[in-house]
């Protein structure tokens, strides 16, 4: 599978202040190691393409939640408007490589959850990643119902990538409901 040709990791919300600031919230667990001045971001549509804009960090701070950013060549708030509920994507050859635990949540869609042990069976696809107050939930979808299953390490035993298979221990009534 390959991935995707940009990896999200902020929305630019709206202009802050009138010197061409823009606000942005993170969609990133790790905003701080890629807010980083210098940084070249894409601009990216709602469905992960391209529109060919990059933008190049100059000024970054945190502000509560979100991020305040200063464009190269933003010098007042109207580049800023123009790109308002924009994302901004990094190439994958920009991101970190990932730990053998981690993952992204787009190479878990698709993969098939199934029961470990001699009595495994195929659960379903996963068809989403839902990111819950809990921790992430993976939809998955089987041939009679959808189940949600926490993506925790308490029931998730291993992760395929090659085989792109997840296997679970679900503890008893889990996939009853």
């Amino acid at each position: 599978m390959s991935g995707p040709t940009f990896l999200v990791v902020g929305l630019l919300k709206k202009p802050h202040g009138i010197k061409g600031e823009a606000l942005i919230y993170p969609v990133t667990d790790e905003p701080e190691a890629v807010f980083l001045v210098g940084r070249i971001l894409a601009v990216v549509d709602r469905d992960g393409e391209p529109t060919g804009q990059d933008l190049v960090i100059e000024r970054v701070r945190p502000f509560h939640r979100a991020w305040l950013v200063h464009f190269a060549g933003f010098e007042d708030r109207t580049p800023v408007e123009n790109l308002r509920e924009r994302y901004l994507a990094l190439r994958p050859q920009d991101v970190r490589e990932l730990g053998p635990a981690e993952f992204y949540y787009h190479e878990l869609v698709g993969m098939v959850v199934e029961t470990g042990g001699t009595d495994g069976a195929e659960v379903g696809t996963v068809t989403e990643v839902i990111e819950a107050p809990q921790g992430p939930l993976l939809n998955v979808k089987g041939p009679a119902k959808e189940h949600l299953i926490p993506f925790a390490p308490w029931l998730v035993r291993r992760v395929d990538r090659a085989a792109r298979r997840i296997e679970i221990a679900p503890p008893p009534g889990l996939l009853e409901v």
